[in-house]
């Protein structure tokens, strides 16, 4: 009885333990694809590593994922003012958006804009990571949004 309890007590440690190391691995940065190489060490090995990581496909192609992003939102099309969104598109280094995009809910499609609009940006901050690139982490201020010529457009503020 006591070999029993103590086996379910560790079986329920166990999966515990999966279940919330399951939800740290999804926060994790992904592991650089090429080893890190000392320059000061070995040179002529940095820069091989370096343009054979610049060179490496990503899991999922970022240029691809942004063109169909792009094509989905169109030309942003409305009716009303109403239907006109902005949201964040791409990733800075630093984190954030890269910038913002306007779209419209005209065609019913809001979802999956922001569906493909989230994976553009995953990816964007995964292959940021992959490649160790560093940004000026300036913070890009949300724009509104305004109908204009029947097209949703970001209104730029005016800084004095």
């Amino acid at each position: 009885m006591k070999y029993q309890i103590g086996l379910l007590t560790l079986l329920l440690a166990v999966a515990g333990c999966q279940q919330g190391q399951a939800a740290n691995e999804e926060r994790l940065a992904p592991e650089p694809l090429v080893e890190a190489i000392d320059p000061e060490k070995d040179p002529v090995a940095a820069v091989k590593a370096k343009e054979k990581q610049m060179n490496m496909q990503a899991d999922q192609d970022v240029g691809a994922l942004r063109r169909e992003a792009l094509k989905l939102i169109g030309d942003a099309s409305a009716d009303d003012n109403s239907q006109c969104r902005v949201t964040g598109f791409g990733h800075k280094p630093c984190g954030g958006p890269e910038r913002y995009v306007a779209y419209s809910t005209k065609n019913g499609n809001e979802a999956e804009i922001l569906k493909k609009i989230a994976a553009y940006n995953a990816a964007a901050e995964a292959e940021n990571m992959r490649l160790g690139r560093m940004s000026d982490c300036a913070v890009v201020p949300k724009p509104n949004v305004e109908l204009s010529g029947g097209q949703c457009k970001l209104v730029k503020e005016n800084t004095y």
